[in-house]
């Protein structure tokens, strides 16, 4: 009984405490404070049932050749200087390109957006989208995103130690929330650097942003465009870059 009055104290505390950083700096003051306190374990958590939610409603498992697969993931973890401990790279299958970070180091690509590139021996434009990818992570732009989107519920679940119903709520939802100006700027930045570190050019990058920038068929607004905005001065930034490299 004096547990359960304890975590019902703690929790009103919490939730008058980022009611109050809400209303007095943002819900991202409020969002960033409470991404910083959740630990690894708990983050991997969240980014596997997310996963798991958008498997059942979105995707389908991947078609790509196992070949093409193994070749992707092998230069993406030299390029990040990483391996499959730290970041895990999955691939799945819908029928429009998008490349998406889930929390916990997930990276998601989708096959249609594989077989866009122009080169497919180096997947100089995979990669970069990869890179930028990484960029989200190192950020926890995803994880900022979903405790925006319910900030109470991932306080309560992760104090009562069940988080099903947070994501319940907001893994779906990860695939429609769309990055800020300054979230896809990080995110370009760290792309950048990580590029030029391993001597491989912006270009391809710039080149796929703009390739799946347009829509398809009857779509109105492509679905990486709606999750990723591009504009034409990231584009020209990614330009700009290889040029003064």
């Amino acid at each position: 009984m004096k547990k359960l009055l304890l975590l019902l104290i703690t929790l009103t505390l919490l939730i008058a405490t980022l009611i109050y950083l809400a209303f007095t700096y943002g819900t991202d003051l409020a969002s960033n404070i409470i991404t910083d306190f959740i630990p690894i374990e708990v983050q991997k958590q969240i980014g596997k049932a997310s996963l798991q939610s958008m498997d059942i409603q979105s995707f389908e498992k991947t078609s790509l050749p196992a070949y093409t697969q193994n070749k992707i993931r092998q230069k993406f973890f030299q390029l990040v200087d990483k391996d499959s401990n730290e970041i895990t790279l999955l691939f799945r299958n819908a029928p429009y390109p998008n490349a998406f970070a889930l929390p916990g180091n997930y990276i998601v690509i989708l096959d249609s957006l594989v077989r866009m590139s122009n080169d497919t021996i180096q997947y100089a434009d995979v990669l970069g989208v990869l890179a930028h990818e990484a960029g989200h992570l190192h950020y926890k732009h995803s994880l900022r995103l979903m405790i925006k989107a319910g900030i109470t519920g991932i306080i309560v679940g992760y104090l009562i130690g069940d988080l099903s119903s947070f994501v319940a709520t907001t893994a779906h939802r990860l695939l429609s929330l769309s990055y800020s100006r300054q979230f896809e700027e990080q995110a370009d930045d760290y792309a950048i650097l990580l590029l030029h570190k391993n001597k491989i050019s912006t270009i391809p990058l710039a080149q796929m942003l703009e390739k799946i920038s347009q829509p398809v068929g009857s779509e109105d607004i492509p679905v990486f465009l709606s999750t990723h905005p591009v504009t034409k001065e990231r584009v020209k930034k990614l330009r700009y870059s290889q040029l003064n490299n």
